[in-house]
């Protein structure tokens, strides 16, 4: 592979190992706050908060690669960038399963009312009985979005006898989602029936403010809701309404409309577990969605480089 110029945008999130396979194949990688020549970059590495929109583009003539460490392309105008024959290389799947098991996490926290009773006890009081906890056994489990991380949710929570797994997902057949033990279901049905309200979907023209006012009208008082997604999917002002008149039981939100200066607003609800944006932050998923969008530019430019 000939010499190439890449700049690296928040260095600081992508793995030293991703900028290493990229030296190790004939690509300079620079920090973009670095003096480089703009008109020779023919490729850039982002993580999530560096926007590609026409006036990033305008810097970069010559662009010709875009990698993304993670999964999420709503940070990436691809539009603009199918106009300029930019290709794009994300790694999907790479944090799965580290997403997996922080909604478990939360349902357990939701149930157990676990962040009521720390904050009890520390405040010095022992177990009380208005805190009493549920179990996951037993409930209905609905996900919204079956990709990578949904399916292996599902597969996950297979072991604690959950009653059922109901899953809206259009781009999915009701064979497939059986395969996965996930009984297929319209929105309406979805919302209606669950205990647990997980998303797993991208952001989308389509999926933003998805989760509404009508939607929480629609949901069990009982029900809980995640989102590991993006926080525009959930109309966050109608979530806090929600919330405090009774009309869902709790919430664990680990994205936010706007990162990472959000509404404080959630800290003052009891029933919020609130975490900054931290689904993919293990040590095994931050290498994998590095390392996996530099594989898949590596094998595409290798590809190309034999025809």
């Amino acid at each position: 592979m000939g010499f190439m110029e890449l700049i690296l945008f928040e260095k600081n999130e992508i793995h030293p190992e991703a900028i290493k396979l990229l030296k190790k194949n004939g690509i300079k990688a620079y920090a973009h706050n670095n003096p480089v020549i703009a008109n020779n970059t023919e490729a850039v590495f982002i993580r999530t908060y560096t926007k590609i929109n026409h006036k990033f583009l305008k810097k970069y003539p010559n662009l010709k690669y875009i990698l993304r460490a993670g999964v999420g392309l709503d940070n990436i105008d691809i539009r603009a960038c199918e106009s300029r024959r930019i290709q794009i290389f994300n790694s999907p799947g790479s944090n799965a399963n580290a997403t997996a098991e922080l909604v478990i996490s939360y349902m357990i926290m939701l149930c157990r009312k676990l962040d009521q009773q720390i904050n009890s006890l520390k405040k010095g009081r022992w177990r009380q009985r208005k805190f009493l906890g549920e179990e996951i056994r037993n409930k209905v489990i609905g996900l919204i979005g079956c990709g990578a991380s949904g399916r292996l949710l599902a597969e996950k929570l297979q072991s604690f006898g959950v009653k059922k797994i109901i899953g809206y997902d259009p781009f999915l057949s009701r064979e497939a989602l059986e395969k996965l033990g996930i009984r297929k279901v319209s929105l309406f049905y979805l919302l209606r029936n669950s205990d647990f309200i997980s998303l797993h979907l991208p952001l989308l023209p389509e999926t933003r403010n998805l989760i509404a006012k009508k939607e929480f009208s629609l949901m069990k008082k009982k029900a809980f809701i995640i989102n590991t997604s993006r926080g525009e999917i959930v109309n966050e002002d109608d979530l806090i309404k929600a919330l405090k008149n009774g009309e869902i039981s709790g919430a664990a939100l680990d994205v936010f409309k706007n990162e990472p200066e959000i509404n404080r607003e959630f800290f003052s609800i009891p029933n919020v577990i609130a975490t900054p944006h931290i689904a993919s932050f293990t040590k095994e998923a931050d290498q994998a969605m590095s390392l996996g969008a530099v594989q898949n530019f590596l094998n595409y430019i290798h590809k190309n480089q034999k025809k």
